[in-house]
Order: structure tokens, then C-alpha cells, then sequence
């Protein structure tokens, strides 16, 4: 067999396609790019051909999960955070991507299941604790709901999207006083928020 000169070698490699996993750092950071220009398809097709093996297992379906959320499609991304959490189960920021296809999906029980799943690893923390109590309004368990608004507010006493939140959960148990007092907290901090003003429009 006639040997390969070394031009005709070099230029053989210049060619060949790319291996599967080939400058994987460049795709995320390019997704990352396409992501911040509100590119979101084009985000996740940059993500294709990454190998789903070593850190990518967990890696690459969290970040499919989170581009597919930003799609609106919601099935999809709830399968591409399990794959994350069947990859690394202690991840926190899996469990919370997850409860935002399925708060989309208003699938209320499987949301508090996986908030309640961040909060038995990480207790007090705020986004899951923030959506859980959004989750058991929604669902109307609107007792455990004011209890979980209720102790958010105590950590976050400036925080008007909680204390709003607590009005509607006590507004719902008929405890008009206790609402009125939580509309009347935010209104003094931000007498223009919606929801507090709809709030005090309901208890007349």
C-alpha cells in the first residue's frame, strides 16, 4: 500500500467531521450566547450531537430543560429535568427547574413534590419555599399555603409579592382583617401593585 504524503494527510484532517462530544464547551458557551440574544431555538439546537456521558449526563439535560421551558414546551422540559435528576438526585437546581414546566403544566401536586424535594435538602430556601406556597394557593390549600406565606414574610418582611400572596391565602380563609392588613402593608411600600389593589377591591 503507497504511503500518505503528509499534505494530502493534512488535509484529510482538516476535513473529517467532528467527533461526538468535539468542543463541547464552545457549544454551551455559544448556546449561552444564542440564549442571551432570546435565540431560545436556536439555544437548543446547538446543544445536539453533546454526548449525554461523564458531567454531561446532568449538564446537558438541565440545560435542555431550562431552553425547552423558554420554548413553552412544557412535556418536554419536565422530561429533560428528570433526566437531570435521575442523573444527580442531590441537585438542587434540577428539583427547582422542574417545578416550572410543571407550574406551566398547573400540575400542582408534582410541583409541591418537587419543591418539597429542595426543601428537605436545602430548609428555608427561598425559591422553593416561595413556589411551594404558590403551589398549595393554586391548588386551593389555602391554609398551608398563608402558614408557608406567613413564614416567608417573617424571613422577607419587605418582600410585597410574599406579603400579597399571604393577603390572597387569607382572604380565601375569610380572615378579611388579616387580609386587609397584608393589602395595606404592600400598598404603603408600592401603593401602585396590581394585585394588593385588586386584593383591597375584593374585601369591599
Amino acid at each position: 500500500m503507497r504511503p500518505i504524503s503528509t499534505l494530502v494527510f493534512l488535509l484529510a484532517l482538516s476535513g473529517a467531521p467532528a467527533r461526538a462530544g468535539e468542543a463541547t464547551p464552545d457549544r454551551y458557551q455559544e448556546s449561552y450566547a444564542l440564549e442571551a440574544a432570546y435565540n431560545y431555538d436556536r439555544a437548543l439546537r446547538q446543544l445536539a450531537g453533546i454526548p449525554a456521558e461523564g458531567p454531561d449526563a446532568y449538564l446537558l439535560p438541565l440545560r435542555r430543560g431550562w431552553l425547552l421551558y423558554l420554548l413553552g414546551r412544557y412535556e418536554e422540559s419536565v422530561t429533560a429535568y428528570r433526566r437531570a435528576i435521575a442523573a444527580d438526585s442531590a441537585a438542587i437546581e434540577a428539583h427547582l427547574g422542574l417545578t416550572l414546566p410543571l407550574m406551566a403544566l398547573r400540575r400542582w401536586g408534582e410541583a409541591e413534590q418537587a419543591t418539597r424535594a429542595v426543601l428537605a435538602q436545602a430548609p428555608g430556601n427561598y425559591r422553593a419555599q416561595s413556589r411551594l406556597a404558590y403551589c398549595l394557593f393554586s391548588a386551593g390549600k389555602h391554609a398551608p399555603a398563608a402558614q408557608v406565606y406567613a413564614e416567608l414574610v417573617a424571613a422577607y418582611p419587605a418582600d410585597v409579592d410574599m406579603r400579597t400572596g399571604l393577603g390572597w391565602a387569607r382572604l380565601k380563609l375569610g380572615d378579611t382583617a388579616g387580609a386587609r392588613r397584608a393589602f395595606a402593608d404592600v400598598l404603603h411600600l408600592v401603593p401602585d401593585h396590581s394585585s394588593a389593589q385588586e386584593g383591597m377591591a375584593a374585601l369591599r
